[in-house]
């Protein structure tokens, strides 16, 4: 019971962390670029779930043949594309330069289908801990855009095993967005 107490409060913390920078952030960007899928070592990521298991998830990233701004742009209508939408973003880059960090480019998206989502919620209300799924579109210190995400299969399912076929369909989505958004 005590590391579940743990996951959910590391979960608060960064969910209240966020949101706290999501209210500071303005709008601003940059531009690089270049390609090739390029899926990054998993790293063990524990969500709180309906029984005490914990789960592991991979960092997908790949690489945009294009600049940062135009992998935004294509990220953008690769999640319209695929029947999504853009919830919320997130200017990490802007947000940093507040402290001096001047990042080639930093941002986040939260992408999503209100529809599917309520599905989800309907099942568990635990499952706003995965969703919307988060999407990052970033640039390397030689300026190359990436995008990156975690794959939200295993993390579906550590909400909610009945979840599994809506994460395995939430993973296919976002491997599709973030191919059309870097070639």
């Amino acid at each position: 019971m005590r590391g579940r107490r743990t996951r959910t409060a590391g979960l608060i913390a960064g969910i209240a962390t966020l949101a706290l920078t999501a209210a500071a952030c303005g709008d601003s960007g940059s531009d690089t670029g270049n390609e090739a899928q390029s899926p990054a070592p998993s790293e063990d990521t524990s969500a709180p779930a309906e029984s005490d298991q914990e789960t592991s998830t991979t960092l997908v990233t790949w690489e945009s043949s294009k600049p940062f701004e135009d992998t935004v742009g294509a990220l953008k209508e690769a999640v319209s594309s695929n029947g999504m939408m853009v919830l919320g973003d997130l200017n990490q880059a802007g947000a940093l330069q507040s402290t001096g960090l001047d990042l080639p480019g930093a941002h986040t998206f939260f992408v999503g289908n209100p529809t599917a989502g309520k599905t989800f919620f309907e099942k568990t209300a635990a499952i706003g801990s995965v969703i919307p799924l988060r999407m990052y579109v970033w640039a390397d210190s030689e300026g190359t855009a990436k995008v990156s995400y975690f794959d939200p299969k295993p993390l579906f399912e550590a909400v909610d095993p009945g979840l599994a076929e809506g994460g395995q369909k939430m993973s296919m989505a976002s491997q599709k967005i973030a191919n059309a958004a870097a070639e």
